[in-house]
Protein backbone atom coordinates (compact mmCIF):
# COMPACT_ATOMS: atom_id res chain seq x y z
CA UNK A 1 0.00 0.00 0.00
CA UNK A 2 1.15 3.56 -0.84
CA UNK A 3 2.02 5.81 2.18
CA UNK A 4 0.12 8.47 1.90
CA UNK A 5 1.92 12.33 1.22
CA UNK A 6 3.03 14.12 4.05
CA UNK A 7 1.96 18.01 3.91
CA UNK A 8 2.90 20.43 6.10
CA UNK A 9 1.21 23.89 7.01
CA UNK A 10 3.55 24.95 3.90
CA UNK A 11 2.58 22.94 1.36
CA UNK A 12 0.63 24.81 -1.40
CA UNK A 13 -3.37 23.73 -2.18
CA UNK A 14 -3.71 22.13 -5.45
CA UNK A 15 -5.11 24.36 -8.01
CA UNK A 16 -8.51 24.33 -8.75
CA UNK A 17 -9.81 23.13 -11.72
CA UNK A 18 -11.08 26.61 -13.93
CA UNK A 19 -14.48 26.92 -13.95
CA UNK A 20 -15.19 24.32 -11.42
CA UNK A 21 -16.47 25.12 -7.64
CA UNK A 22 -17.19 22.11 -5.20
CA UNK A 23 -19.17 23.51 -1.70
CA UNK A 24 -19.82 20.97 1.19
CA UNK A 25 -22.57 22.01 3.35
CA UNK A 26 -24.54 19.97 6.58
CA UNK A 27 -28.53 20.26 6.44
CA UNK A 28 -29.11 21.35 10.32
CA UNK A 29 -32.65 21.70 11.81
CA UNK A 30 -32.93 25.35 10.97
CA UNK A 31 -32.88 24.82 7.17
CA UNK A 32 -35.69 22.69 6.70
CA UNK A 33 -39.15 21.92 7.01
CA UNK A 34 -41.70 20.68 9.40
CA UNK A 35 -41.29 17.20 7.82
CA UNK A 36 -37.37 17.87 8.00
CA UNK A 37 -36.82 18.46 4.10
CA UNK A 38 -34.22 20.72 2.87
CA UNK A 39 -35.80 23.94 2.11
CA UNK A 40 -35.83 24.64 -1.69
CA UNK A 41 -34.97 28.18 -1.01
CA UNK A 42 -31.73 27.47 0.82
CA UNK A 43 -31.04 25.06 -1.84
CA UNK A 44 -31.33 27.20 -4.33
CA UNK A 45 -29.51 29.81 -2.60
CA UNK A 46 -26.61 26.82 -1.77
CA UNK A 47 -26.62 26.22 -5.93
CA UNK A 48 -25.78 29.85 -6.78
CA UNK A 49 -22.93 30.20 -4.65
CA UNK A 50 -21.53 27.52 -6.50
CA UNK A 51 -22.61 28.63 -9.51
CA UNK A 52 -20.99 32.25 -8.88
CA UNK A 53 -17.99 31.09 -7.53
CA UNK A 54 -17.23 28.78 -11.06
CA UNK A 55 -17.83 31.77 -12.89
CA UNK A 56 -15.22 33.87 -10.63
CA UNK A 57 -12.62 31.08 -10.95
CA UNK A 58 -13.44 31.43 -14.55
CA UNK A 59 -13.58 34.52 -15.17
CA UNK A 60 -11.19 36.08 -12.66
CA UNK A 61 -13.18 38.44 -11.27
CA UNK A 62 -17.30 39.75 -10.22
CA UNK A 63 -20.44 38.18 -11.78
CA UNK A 64 -23.67 38.45 -10.60
CA UNK A 65 -26.45 36.01 -11.80
CA UNK A 66 -28.95 36.42 -14.84
CA UNK A 67 -30.82 33.79 -15.10
CA UNK A 68 -31.90 30.09 -13.55
CA UNK A 69 -33.08 27.47 -15.41
CA UNK A 70 -33.80 23.54 -15.57
CA UNK A 71 -33.71 22.81 -11.73
CA UNK A 72 -34.78 18.90 -11.11
CA UNK A 73 -35.35 18.09 -7.56
CA UNK A 74 -35.34 14.60 -7.69
CA UNK A 75 -34.56 12.85 -4.26
CA UNK A 76 -35.38 14.79 -0.86
CA UNK A 77 -32.36 16.20 1.13
CA UNK A 78 -33.16 15.45 4.53
CA UNK A 79 -32.24 17.24 7.82
CA UNK A 80 -28.20 15.63 9.27
CA UNK A 81 -27.55 14.60 5.39
CA UNK A 82 -24.26 16.10 3.64
CA UNK A 83 -24.54 17.98 0.64
CA UNK A 84 -21.95 18.29 -2.16
CA UNK A 85 -22.78 21.18 -4.89
CA UNK A 86 -20.55 20.67 -7.78
CA UNK A 87 -20.90 23.86 -10.07
CA UNK A 88 -19.06 23.55 -13.49
CA UNK A 89 -18.66 26.16 -16.30
CA UNK A 90 -19.97 24.51 -19.49
CA UNK A 91 -20.37 27.36 -21.62
CA UNK A 92 -18.39 31.02 -22.18
CA UNK A 93 -20.04 33.81 -24.16
CA UNK A 94 -19.39 37.28 -24.43
CA UNK A 95 -19.80 37.78 -20.99
CA UNK A 96 -21.93 35.34 -19.92
CA UNK A 97 -21.29 31.84 -18.51
CA UNK A 98 -23.42 29.20 -18.30
CA UNK A 99 -22.65 26.87 -15.30
CA UNK A 100 -24.11 23.35 -14.68
CA UNK A 101 -24.94 22.55 -10.77
CA UNK A 102 -25.34 19.34 -9.36
CA UNK A 103 -26.29 18.51 -6.05
CA UNK A 104 -25.58 15.32 -4.11
CA UNK A 105 -26.71 14.28 -0.92
CA UNK A 106 -25.47 11.68 1.40
CA UNK A 107 -26.45 10.63 4.98
CA UNK A 108 -24.18 11.16 7.87
CA UNK A 109 -23.98 7.66 8.07
CA UNK A 110 -21.35 7.39 5.13
CA UNK A 111 -24.53 5.70 2.57
CA UNK A 112 -23.64 6.31 -1.53
CA UNK A 113 -24.51 9.69 -2.46
CA UNK A 114 -27.65 10.35 -4.72
CA UNK A 115 -28.06 13.40 -7.35
CA UNK A 116 -30.57 14.93 -5.63
CA UNK A 117 -31.09 18.20 -7.91
CA UNK A 118 -29.58 20.09 -10.65
CA UNK A 119 -29.73 22.87 -12.95
CA UNK A 120 -28.11 25.78 -14.86
CA UNK A 121 -27.40 29.18 -13.76
CA UNK A 122 -26.34 31.89 -16.61
CA UNK A 123 -23.90 34.24 -14.75
CA UNK A 124 -22.76 37.89 -16.14
CA UNK A 125 -19.11 38.62 -15.35
CA UNK A 126 -19.02 42.58 -14.28
CA UNK A 127 -16.46 45.24 -13.88
CA UNK A 128 -16.50 47.68 -10.79
CA UNK A 129 -19.52 49.53 -12.38
CA UNK A 130 -21.34 46.89 -12.31
CA UNK A 131 -21.39 47.33 -16.20
CA UNK A 132 -20.80 43.78 -18.33
CA UNK A 133 -17.08 42.97 -18.91
CA UNK A 134 -15.94 40.23 -21.31
CA UNK A 135 -14.60 36.62 -20.41
CA UNK A 136 -11.55 35.30 -22.22
CA UNK A 137 -13.36 32.61 -24.48
CA UNK A 138 -9.94 30.30 -23.94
Amino acid sequence: MPEPETTTPDTPMPPPAPGEARIMEFVFPSDTNPQGNLFGGALVAWMDKAAAFAAIRRSHGSVVTAAIEGLTFSVPIRQGDMVELVGVVEHVGRTSMRVHVQVWRESHRGDQAQLATEGRFTMVAINEDGRPRPVDPG
